[in-house]
């Protein structure tokens, strides 16, 4: 696999793609989801979710120190033969794939709901589009550089929300493990979901410019993440509490509202203004990885028109089967369990071909 000297990665930028690529958008529903199951608990499932991609991170690093220099669509064909790894490298492409839909809806709905409701969905598909097929079409090292600038924007939103502990309660997270340690784990299953695609690690690991940092960079990006998702978990529910934000959909927009900066009117609206931006960042990203497994498929010699149709699908697919938030729900209820899973499986499948065969071809 060749890789041009511009374009490897820090080992920095590495662990903010990774980041950039788990902790997204709907971070700010995380605690809807998790109190519905362990309730006031909600917080210890985040925590326990993240040994989901610490296991991906640790895969990752036996994975890269055998081949540091090739991605796992290499060796699955190296391993499986070429019609069999190819059947397996597309099916991981539609598993990457099946995230962005959703994604492009809920950053619609976000928009429209928390920022400008005058814009019409379409509007808002196409000039998400437009920013994140450039940012995809400038290649990684620009996605490494973007990604460094959109962690130090969560950073920024993420800190003053400390303030809000002077407002919550300790009642509305009491009593700690009261919903059972069942629950809690019923619980971690569903956060796990929101950490997933660090699998991205398996494509980007080559581009790392010093293969001996890929497991501080990894090991950082799952650290980082799961404090901040923590975080979020853990105030929301600290500061409503697990009834009211039932009755909500993005609750970790209700917390900001409480924040209160002597230097800014409404913390909440600079809050949405990064947040937007952040939301930019994974649509980039997911431009790139689909790209870059299209073309391991089948070499693209005109990305250009590929980003168009892509892009055109997408918006096709949005507009004809997520009309709404339910719709939505309903369908990645089915989806995302399967992407996960098969991730899950398929990495660690050619992880223990590697680790079997000591190296070996097929």
């Amino acid at each position: 696999m060749k890789i041009e000297k511009k374009n490897l990665l820090t080992p920095n930028e590495v662990t903010f793609i990774l980041i950039g690529i788990m902790l997204d958008v709907t971070a700010t529903s995380l605690p809807n989801g998790v109190i519905e199951i362990a309730k006031q608990d909600g917080w210890i499932s985040v925590i326990i979710g993240g040994f989901y991609p610490l296991y991906i991170a640790l895969l990752a690093i036996y994975v890269s120190g055998k081949f540091p220099k090739e991605n796992i669509l290499v060796l699955s064909r190296r391993y499986l033969g070429k019609t069999f790894g190819s059947i397996l490298n597309f099916l991981f492409l539609m598993s990457f794939f099946s995230f962005f839909p959703p994604l492009i809806k809920t950053i619609e709905l976000i928009t429209r709901t928390e920022a400008l409701p005058i814009l019409t969905p379409l509007k808002i598909y196409i000039v998400l589009s437009f920013v994140g097929v450039y940012a995809a079409s400038c290649g990684i090292k620009v996605l490494g550089r973007i990604c460094s600038i959109t962690f130090g924007m969560v950073i920024a939103i993420i800190i003053p929300t400390i303030s809000v502990l002077k407002q919550g309660s300790y009642l509305n997270i009491s009593p700690v493990f009261g919903t059972g340690i069942v629950n809690i784990l019923k619980g971690s299953v569903y956060s796990a979901y929101d950490y997933s695609l660090l699998e991205l690690i398996f494509l980007i690991y080559p581009f790392i410019n010093d293969s001996s940092k890929i497991k501080s960079a990894a090991l950082k990006a799952v650290g980082f993440t799961a404090i901040i998702y923590t975080w979020i978990t853990f105030i929301t529910i600290y500061y409503m509490g697990k009834d009211i934000i039932s009755k909500s959909i993005w609750s970790f927009f209700t917390v900001t509202e409480a924040v209160h900066v002597e230097v800014v009117n409404n913390f909440r609206y600079i809050f949405i203004f990064f947040w937007m931006i952040i939301a930019i960042k994974s649509v980039a990203i997911f431009n790139y990885v689909c790209m870059f497994l299209l073309n391991d498929i089948k070499k693209i010699k005109n990305k250009k028109i590929i980003y168009v149709i892509m892009s055109i699908v997408i918006i096709f697919i949005v507009k004809t089967y997520y009309p709404d938030k339910v719709a939505m729900e309903e369908i990645i209820k089915y989806t995302l369990p399967i992407s996960v899973i098969y991730n899950l499986i398929y990495i660690t499948f050619i992880a223990s071909l590697i680790w079997i065969k000591k190296g070996g071809v097929k």
